[in-house]
């Protein structure tokens, strides 16, 4: 049944709400809408706390955003740094070669 509602869906938005998920997917042609709210609460779980790829990528880089919270993201320097930041911190802990 989800499968076929998934093939019937046609856009689909998200967006994060401290604990978890806001979700939105509208089927072809806008007649059906189905929301929801889905908990994860990466926003406050620990590396040793995550339970997969997705889980361990989303606190390291929210881990790595927070030590440069100070930096702006209207500044081009500020938003590379933070991005180089990022990538090296993944590259770290193995999910960037």
């Amino acid at each position: 049944m989800r499968e076929m509602e998934e093939e019937n869906m046609e856009e689909e938005y998200s967006t994060r709400k401290r604990r978890g998920i806001s979700w939105r997917m509208v089927s072809k042609g806008g007649m059906e809408i189905i929301n929801g709210f889905t908990i994860d609460d990466l926003d406050t779980k620990s590396l040793s706390e995550a339970q997969n790829a997705y889980e361990k990528v989303f606190v390291l880089i929210r881990s790595t955003l927070e030590k440069n919270e100070n930096r702006c993201m209207d500044d081009l320097d500020d938003r590379l740094h933070c991005c180089q930041e990022i990538v090296d911190t993944l590259k770290t802990f193995g999910f960037v070669k």
